[in-house]
């Protein structure tokens, strides 16, 4: 086990010490937004005895916790034994892990905010004693106590950061003991890994490698159950107590968990693994076991719902304003995301569903997605109306925070009659799975790669395999799928829905409209519009482990969109450049005008001179705005810089997808706005909206 723990704190603390009043009044000159480890300067009080009490003889400012007095005294009226010195300011912190590393010689204490984070008070010899805190972003009080007994005096302090955010602290090994001084420190999102015959990281070998994963989260009190599936060994821990003891080797599929009651607080996981031969896989979660009243509550330390969830509770209703505050003191302030589900008995009628949030929503009832509004808004208002419900119904509302204010308020009620903003609703009862024949592909591997090794006519993609394999020639777990029909259509806008575990990929036409490609069990969807005559459907599955489930519908829920809708994307024209690389270096492929920018290449590329992966596009217009603030939002997959006359207002230059958003002030008359974009690889999608 690690010698360190970790330790969570709210930022809003009281700076009550002596000297933190003058500190504050001096803030603005003594802290930068973004300040290094540990500058100056500390306001230092020095007392003629070992206890810090009575008057101060000698008091100043220190610019850093940097002394080794050795057998002398640390200033005038100050004897060289029997002395302490407190220390105090305030200090400006990132979100983030920081490790804070003490050597003292005798006695340490070190305070951030009202948390006692190390106690070291008794006789030592410059003994080194670290800690480690995650601490949300704003300004907490700092306070060092120390005290000299005899002989040598010495006292240091510094901290660094060490991980941007919430995460698994992951320690990768290039042995399978977990032997030495790990070769790898980084963060990982989730345990979730499947490295087959490969390594972690170039680092590592591809065998014989060990990795020990540990955070600390915050549970409501309840029984939850742990599990873990590899391929070798795994042990978990909660709070130094084993759960899960499979330290050996043992090959997929396999599922081993525990059982454990947890009080409400922060509780720390630990998960050790290794590898010894063969394939490499490690998947750890867990599950709360108790029933739910009300509304299932699942929250999330990142925007995407992605890994187990920082915190399970019973939430009466969904009705929240956290502001700028996080909705418990562990998580961040912003780029979090909840999920929250129930199943409610309705009377026969007609229902109005509603949600205001700030900032993206979606709304789940039965097996259609019925408000899909999952982008970035102010505090917007979005419903449905005359919605007929009888009987028992599952509703599931997922929700995320990018920045500033945090609201979300949704509510079921009596239909008004008249839907001002009509949305069309399938019926609760899913429609029947449409009928191919469909090529269909199987493989026996989770990759789609190679020959498959087996391949058949299916009349529908409607697939409870549970635990079983599709055919005897595959194997239960690890297999992938492709289906591929190309069917008439009448002219509509169509929700299509798939329903699977794990991993799913729509495609129509070519242009990928769902993409899931990941463990998970639930149902995606998405509207798209198509003309009258054939489409190709392409429904692309992996299965990795347990309940393998493959199905997929669709249903008309209105007319196409027309042309007189408001169209998305930038307005142009746009001069645009195309390059056959992904960093925009030497001559373009292709130049050419477009419209809008607005392009969603699925897995295919802008045009059949440019690859469909590990390319870059520049857009370039020149424009008339009235005078105002404007709101820029880019959605990609995956890397975009905005630059609007020659200064670079956006820069998120990396493979990700989602959206990004600047707020700027323009003067009157004519600006240049130019985009830049890359795609790495997998989905390529770049769209430009601004609004006034």
């Amino acid at each position: 086990m690690r010698n360190d723990r970790l330790v969570h704190l709210d930022r809003n603390v009281a700076l009550a010490r002596r000297g933190i009043a003058l500190l504050c009044l001096l803030a603005p000159l003594l802290l930068a937004a973004a300040p290094p480890s540990q500058p100056g300067p500390w306001w230092a009080e020095y007392f003629p005895n070992r206890t810090l009490s009575g008057a101060p003889a000698l008091t100043r400012f220190d610019q850093v916790i940097n002394f080794d007095w050795e057998t002398g005294s640390p200033g005038p009226g100050l004897p060289a034994d029997n002395f302490s010195v407190r220390w105090t300011r305030a200090e400006w912190f990132d979100s983030g892990t920081y490790r804070f590393s003490a050597r003292s010689d005798d006695g340490f204490r070190l305070w951030v905010g009202d948390m006692l984070v190390i106690d070291a008070w008794y006789d030592q010899q410059a003994g080194w004693i670290t800690r480690d805190l995650y601490l949300n972003r704003g300004t907490y009080a700092i306070r060092v106590e120390y005290y000299e007994h005899e002989g040598g005096a010495l006292v240091y302090l510094t901290w660094e950061r060490i991980t941007g955010g919430q995460g698994w602290r992951a320690e990768y090994f290039d042995n399978q003991n977990l032997q030495g001084s790990p070769v790898l420190v980084r963060t990982d999102a989730a345990i979730d890994f499947a490295w087959g015959t490969g390594s972690p990281d170039p680092a590592l070998p591809a065998d014989h490698f060990s990795v020990r994963w540990s955070r600390t989260l915050g549970f409501t009190a309840g029984t939850y159950r742990f599990l873990t599936s590899t391929d070798d060994g795994v042990r978990l821990w909660v709070d130094g107590q084993l759960v899960v003891d499979a330290w050996y080797t043992q090959k997929l599929p396999n599922t081993h968990w525990g059982d454990l009651t947890l009080s409400e607080r922060l509780h720390q996981i630990t998960v050790e693994y290794f590898e010894q031969g063969g394939e490499a896989h490690a998947h750890v979660w867990w599950k709360r076991l108790d029933d739910f009243t009300g509304w299932k509550g699942e929250y999330f330390d990142n925007p995407n719902l992605v890994g187990g969830p920082a915190l399970v509770r019973d939430d009466a209703e969904i009705n929240f304003d956290w502001g700028t505050a996080p909705p418990v003191s562990w998580m961040p302030d912003d780029n979090f995301s909840a999920r929250w589900s129930r199943t409610m008995t309705f009377t026969p009628g007609y229902y109005r569903f509603s949600v205001q949030a700030d900032d993206g929503v979606r709304v789940w009832l039965d097996d259609a997605l019925i408000i899909d509004q999952w982008r970035e808004m102010d505090n917007e208002l979005h419903y449905v109306d005359g919605v007929y419900l009888s009987g028992p119904h599952r509703l599931r509302v997922e929700y995320f925070e990018k920045t500033g204010n945090a609201r979300i308020h949704f509510w079921i009620s009596p239909a008004t009659g008249v839907s001002l903003q009509p949305t069309p609703v399938p019926t609760a009862t899913p429609a029947p799975p449409p009928q191919g024949p469909w090529q269909a592909e199987y493989f026996a591997n989770a990759t789609l790669s190679g020959d498959p090794v087996l391949v058949r006519q299916d009349a529908a993609i409607d697939f409870d395999w549970w635990l079983g394999a599709p055919d005897p020639a595959l194997p239960d777990d690890h297999f992938s799928v492709r289906w591929q029909a190309t069917l008439n259509f009448p002219a509509g806008l169509y929700r299509f829905t798939t329903h699977t575990d794990d991993g799913v990929r729509l495609l129509v036409d070519g242009r990928a409209v769902i993409e899931s490609w990941h463990p998970m069990r639930g149902y995606r969807a998405a509207l798209v519009d198509l003309t009258a005559g054939p489409h190709t459907i392409v429904m692309e599955y992996f299965e990795r482990t347990e309940a393998a489930l493959a199905r997929l519908r669709w249903t008309r829920i209105g007319p196409p969109v027309t042309a007189a809708s408001a169209p998305s994307g930038a307005p142009g024209p746009w001069q645009a450049e195309y390059f056959a690389n992904p960093s925009l270096e030497g001559t373009p492929r292709l130049t050419r005008t477009d419209e809008r920018l607005d392009f969603n290449w699925g897995f295919g590329s802008p045009d059949p001179t440019l690859p469909s992966d590990d390319f870059s596009a520049r857009w370039t217009t020149r424009q008339r705005f009235p005078a105002g603030r404007y709101t820029f939002t880019t959605y990609s997959d995956d890397g975009v810089r905005l630059y609007v006359d020659g200064q670079q207002v956006l820069d998120s230059w990396r493979p990700m997808r989602g959206y990004r958003s600047v707020t700027l002030d323009l003067d009157a008359g004519e600006h240049t706005i130019v985009l830049e974009y890359f795609e790495q690889k997998g989905i390529a999608l770049v769209r430009l909206n601004w609004h006034r």
